[in-house]
């Protein structure tokens, strides 16, 4: 499309403003040179739709694979070692004899390493039988519990019944009490004639002063007790009087003790009093005189009060005990149904499981590691060769890491070094693919034999040796050489995969992106137009590479799944979604970055 302007006039006018207003004009022709493009661009009909690398979920191995380089060497010689001591009795072999891979050279005695097997497995298998019944018992004990606890708020309300009883009881009794005391001191039995009280006539029963001294502080103690007591006694009375059997326990605890507290004193008034007219019998007794009939009979009283009196501060007393025993109760059961729920809401997997549990695992992985020492009692061949020299006889004792056997190797060996995340992944007995720098086109099938235990730190980078064992009759293998191997550390069979670049992760969860309804026409890899909308599906991922991962779970075989965004006017929408989304690789994607697991 073509935009004339037709009017040079306007033209010459826009040079003479922009000759004297640079900056402005600076400004203004950016701004013109937008409009000029968007409308440009709005004429020739907007933006095309996205364009999307899609493929289909395959069925069939996910490799996982350790890459290294290395050098061919011409044999292996190695020192053949025990991992533990003991004394030989049995050597396979003698010196030039050829072994093969695997094959038992000699055995020490593994007697106690026997025993201590069986008893490990006795061991656990007991461990297991306690859980098994402890398993089974533990929703019983649980449901004890409840009813325990049921049971103990049932005996702490019975106990407050107990106690209301208790002190029903004392304010039943109490009243002819008090008044009695009363009498002994303030009636006027005695002092009718001369208007006194008794406890004024009291203080004057004696010929002496020393006698009439003595008694005056008896009396002064009895009148201070009954005073005590009686304020004591209507405070409790006025609480009693509104309480009722439906009141809560910290009301009838509260009573209790006033209670409790009116009976010592009353039983103490009571005592004071007996001792007041004892003093004064005492004293007449020492005069030679006898006393009315009313202070023997006094005696008397006091004499049955104070029984009562004492035998109230019993029963309040053993009332408070039963009921703090009851409330001790129903704490501590809900304290063990606290402790039962710890990581157990419904009560049947207790800590004493968890920890039985645990203690079996303990057990288990000890009996593993007793099974694997006691494998070592049989030295085998690490790989094929001759037994150079044999170093051992029957009857000897020889110790962990004493040399028994030099075993040389015919066949060849590649000598890597593996970083200490590789090395992690390595094992003796892994399949390797093999590749010669100097040969085009030739491979070898080797496993791995060897590998370092401890690394060698060099300027601060641990590495790892490792030997690969390969055969090969083909004359072009030279010792020396340079070579590539990659050895297989996992490998999920008949999988379902997709590409890598395909699986993309937003915290935790991995998902695709594919479209509403399918669009591809092809099973293979291949770039299409569409304006369908995109939709996520969270998938459970196994093994990756670089180039491949499988689908544990959220996907077939032949959905369609989209692996990257080709169109780039898209890449504001791809942009916004990939400040939230991470993919699993670091490589482009419809809305995510990827990252190597």
């Amino acid at each position: 499309m073509k935009i004339k302007i037709k009017s040079p006039k306007i033209i010459h006018k826009l040079i003479k403003i922009s000759r004297a207003h640079k900056a402005i004009t600076a400004v203004a022709a950016a701004i013109a040179v937008f409009a000029i493009y968007t409308g440009i661009k709005a004429m020739s009909g907007g933006s095309a739709a996205a364009q999307y690398a899609v493929t289909n979920a395959y069925r069939g191995n996910v490799i996982v694979s350790v890459s290294a380089t290395g050098q061919v060497s011409a044999s292996n010689e190695a020192e053949v070692k025990p991992k533990v001591s003991g004394d030989v009795i049995w050597v396979g072999i003698q010196n030039g004899d050829e072994v093969k891979r695997g094959q038992a050279l000699v055995r020490l005695d593994d007697t106690d390493a026997r025993k201590n097997v069986a008893s490990s497995e006795i061991s656990l298998e007991e461990a297991k039988l306690n859980f098994q019944r402890d398993s089974a018992q533990s929703p019983i004990d649980y449901q004890n519990k409840i009813k325990s606890l049921e049971d103990a708020k049932n005996s702490l309300s019975n106990e407050y019944n107990d106690a209301l009883n208790a002190i029903s009881s004392a304010f039943l009794d109490w009243p002819a009490i008090m008044t009695g005391i009363e009498d002994v001191l303030y009636g006027d039995d005695l002092g009718r004639n001369s208007g006194q009280w008794n406890v004024s006539v009291y203080k004057g029963m004696s010929e002496s002063e020393k006698g009439k001294d003595t008694i005056a502080m008896f009396a002064d103690i009895a009148e201070r007790d009954y005073k005590e007591s009686r304020a004591e006694y209507d405070s409790g009375f006025e609480i009693f009087k509104t309480i009722t059997r439906n009141a809560p326990g910290a009301d009838i605890e509260n009573l209790l003790s006033k209670a409790a507290d009116a009976s010592n004193m009353i039983a103490q008034a009571v005592k004071s009093e007996k001792n007041l007219l004892d003093t004064v019998v005492d004293i007449a007794g020492q005069e030679k005189r006898t006393v009315g009939s009313y202070i023997t009979s006094s005696q008397t009283s006091l004499g049955n009060y104070l029984g009562i009196a004492n035998s109230k501060v019993s029963s309040l007393l053993s009332a408070e005990s039963a009921l703090e025993s009851a409330k001790d109760a129903v704490i501590d059961i809900e304290n063990n149904l606290m402790i039962l729920k710890i990581n157990n809401p419904t009560g049947v997997n207790p800590i004493s499981l968890q920890i039985e549990q645990n203690s079996i695992k303990q057990k288990e992985t000890s009996l593993t590691d007793l099974k694997a020492e006691l494998a070592y009692y049989t030295v085998y061949a690490p790989f094929s060769g001759i037994a150079a020299k044999v170093n051992v006889k029957k009857s000897d004792s020889v110790s962990s890491g004493t040399s028994l056997i030099t075993l040389i190797s015919g066949e060849k060996i590649i000598e890597v070094s593996l970083n200490e995340i590789d090395a992690a992944n390595v094992a003796v007995g892994q399949k390797a693919m093999i590749s010669f720098d100097a040969v085009d086109g030739l491979t070898a099938a080797g496993e791995v034999e060897e590998i370092d235990s401890v690394g060698t730190v060099s300027q601060g980078v641990v590495t790892y040796s490792a030997k690969i064992g390969f055969s090969s009759d083909n004359d072009k293998i030279k010792p020396g050489m340079s070579a590539s191997v990659s050895i297989i550390t996992n490998m999920a069979s008949d999988a379902i995969i997709v590409p890598s670049s395909a699986v993309k992760s937003q915290g935790d969860s991995y998902y695709v992106e594919m479209f509403e309804m399918p669009q591809a026409t092809s099973t293979t890899l291949q770039t299409l137009t569409s304006s369908v909308p995109v939709v996520r599906r969270t998938v459970e991922t196994g093994l990756s590479n670089d180039m491949e991962t499988q689908i544990i779970s959220g996907l077939e075989e032949g959905d369609e799944v989209i692996t990257r965004m080709v169109d780039s006017s898209a890449a504001g929408t791809a942009s916004a979604q990939k400040q939230q989304t991470t993919g699993i690789f670091g490589v482009g994607g419809t809305g995510g970055t990827r990252v190597l697991r």
